[in-house]
């Protein structure tokens, strides 16, 4: 079963080592985005990147505490991505939030 649609994609850049709470801002992110209903988010896990301060990360066998860049990618409605945003900023005070306006195709197995 295919349904297309417009909306939103939100992405979010902070590092590995950012907390929130006491546990990694990333997953603080993706909890708080599950409890408000947004239809997904993936995680991913950089090799290596710099930010605004211009600090390099690397992947390393030799680094003792990786701070590796760390991006969550989000499809959803307007009104979903808009009503999530406020809790995002709250919880990012350093990183980098895109929004970009997307068409999408999402697939799923017909239901019996």
């Amino acid at each position: 079963m295919r349904t297309e649609g417009s909306g939103r994609l939100l992405r979010i850049f902070v590092d590995e080592g950012d907390r929130w709470h006491g546990q990694p801002l990333h997953t603080a992110i993706v909890e708080m985005l599950r409890k408000h209903g947004v239809s997904g988010a993936t995680v991913f896990r950089g090799v290596e990147g710099f930010g605004a301060h211009g600090e390099l990360h690397v992947s390393s066998v030799f680094a003792l505490m990786p701070n590796l860049p760390i991006l969550i990618e989000v499809v959803d409605s307007d009104e979903r991505i808009e009503s999530v945003l406020p809790h995002v900023e709250e919880m990012v005070t350093e990183g980098l939030v895109t929004l970009e306006r997307v068409d999408f195709r999402h697939y799923s197995r017909a239901r019996n």
